[in-house]
């Protein structure tokens, strides 16, 4: 009998926000079935209702017509279903064979020890059921990016999974590891495994699935077979209704030019960028994750040594890798993605890390002026309607909209020319967003010119006075306000027309 998923009337709210609505999902084994959707649109919370991460408030679960109970990620295992997350959960110092048998390690009779070469044979079975050469033996930490999803995936099957959830599988992968893992999945449909297949590249949508399925806030508005729909229809699905008319101020462009990109080129990250930012100017660049505008803004901020092409700031050519403090000194910030990996030291407290960036500046006789860090700690937690019960409050403490809001405070210099901006909104409440874009534009308003990656459309449309949208490292195309497109961006940013 084909093994068939169903998910009949699925609900689910959180608070007052309702996440799902009446959501009527179904895939067949030996078939790849595309879910895809704006941010937001509810993919992720269907399918972790799906993992029996989140419990469903309506609706019922069925596989082969038979209902089923997943109320936790070890149930949904048990009825044979896997997820294969963005971030793979291997470890590196294990083998292929120790990872795929971590936790359920196999021992010789009667033996704790553990029977390395009766995993490595069941391990070289499967990968030989596939046509796959990895070896069973090889450290994981020597696997490239797609042999390591590979190894998640044989996991999955091992573990006696007929469905499998893929979630963006090709968004850190080359092109020759893309078109190896398209080639397993093409051996796993014919060996009748089901694939959920989550993206927003059409080409690979459109290459690989029978059917696809577009949701947007949280209801299902499109489910066609591949065949008989086209890469427009889906676009124009995912985008729904015009956006709300938002009132951007108008200005006229006409400071000088602050930021000079020419021809930049890194290897596997991006490919003869070229872009400015003038005086006053917000410009955005916008893609999907993977393509290449992160790693490009680190390159401008003086993170990365390792790129060929010209960056000028200021009418001089900077150096490659020179460093965040000389391009702090230089007048230029930036506000990373991860701002608890990478943005705020949390033991330290509110005044400390909106100050670090300043010290520098506030020496008097080789001495810190604390009257001047005062101030301009006061000053920053006033500008950025920052919540913090004190200056000497424990950072890690903030909600994630106001540890944002510190990320930017610590720019809010007389001497800021440049500030890059990366995912400014992320992870953050609406309440906060406003904020941070009223920030924004009171900076542009002063002269500061801003260069911003954000992956979320309206946001892009909201914010951009010019828009570059970026597919596989390159640019695609370029828009100025108010002549936007947001369809047109959202084929650039998929790869609409584009070969996978």
């Amino acid at each position: 009998m084909t093994e068939r998923l169903d998910m009949l009337g699925i609900g689910k709210s959180f608070f007052a926000t309702r996440a799902l609505d009446d959501v009527n999902f179904s895939c067949t084994a030996g078939e790849v079935h595309a879910l895809v959707g704006l941010n937001g649109a509810g993919k992720s919370t269907l399918m972790k209702i799906l993992g029996g991460v989140y419990q469903r408030d309506e609706g019922e679960i069925r596989i082969n017509n038979t209902p089923v109970e997943i109320a936790a990620p070890a149930d949904a295992g048990r009825h044979g279903i896997a997820m294969i997350h963005q971030e793979l959960s291997l470890i590196g110092e294990l083998t292929v064979a120790g990872n795929i048998f971590l936790g359920k390690e196999i021992r010789h009779k009667g033996t704790p020890f553990m029977n390395k070469a009766e995993m490595a044979r069941q391990v070289r079975a499967q990968l030989d059921r596939f046509g796959l050469a990895l070896d069973p033996h090889r450290p994981v930490r020597e696997l490239n990016s797609g042999e390591k999803q590979i190894v998640e995936i044989i996991r999955a099957l091992m573990s006696d999974a007929w469905l499998i959830v893929m979630d963006e599988p090709t968004s850190a992968l080359s092109e020759e590891d893309k078109e190896m893992l398209f080639d397993f999945i093409r051996r796993m449909k014919a060996e009748g495994i089901a694939i959920i297949y989550i993206s927003h590249h059409m080409p690979e949508i459109f290459g690989i699935a029978e059917d696809v399925t577009v949701m947007r806030d949280g209801v299902i508005v499109l489910s066609e077979r591949i065949a008989e729909t086209s890469e427009d229809h889906v676009i124009k699905s995912m985008t729904g209704a015009e956006l709300d008319q938002f009132v951007k101020p108008h200005k006229q462009i006409t400071g000088k030019v602050v930021l000079s990109v020419d021809g930049l080129s890194s290897p596997g990250n991006y490919d003869g960028v070229t872009l400015g930012v003038h005086e006053g100017e917000i410009v955005v660049l916008t893609g999907l994750r993977g393509c290449g505008a992160p790693e490009l803004a680190k390159a401008i901020f003086g993170l990365d040594a390792g790129y060929g092409g010209e960056v000028r700031y200021l009418d001089k050519t900077l150096k490659p890798g020179r460093g965040p403090a000389v391009a702090v000194r230089e007048g230029m910030g930036l506000v990373t993605e991860n701002r608890d990996k990478n943005g705020i030291l949390p033991p330290l407290s509110v005044r400390d890390n909106i100050a670090l960036p300043f010290l520098e500046k506030t020496l008097k006789g080789g001495l810190i002026d604390g009257a001047r860090v005062d101030s301009i700690v006061a000053k920053a937690i006033r500008d950025t309607s920052t919540k913090t019960s004190s200056p000497d409050q424990e950072i890690r403490f903030l909600s994630g909209g106001n540890k944002q809001k510190i990320c930017f405070s610590r720019w809010l210099d007389e001497d800021l020319k440049l500030l890059i901006l990366l995912e400014p909104t992320r992870g953050i409440d609406v309440h906060a967003k406003a904020d941070i874009y009223r920030i924004i534009e009171d900076l542009a308003g002063r002269g500061v010119g801003i260069l911003i990656l954000s992956y979320e459309i309206d946001e892009v449309l909201m914010l951009g006075d010019r828009v570059l949208t970026m597919y596989q490292g390159a640019t695609i195309h370029e828009y100025a306000y108010p002549h936007f497109d947001k369809d047109r961006m959202l084929a650039d940013m998929a790869g609409a027309g584009h070969t996978t």
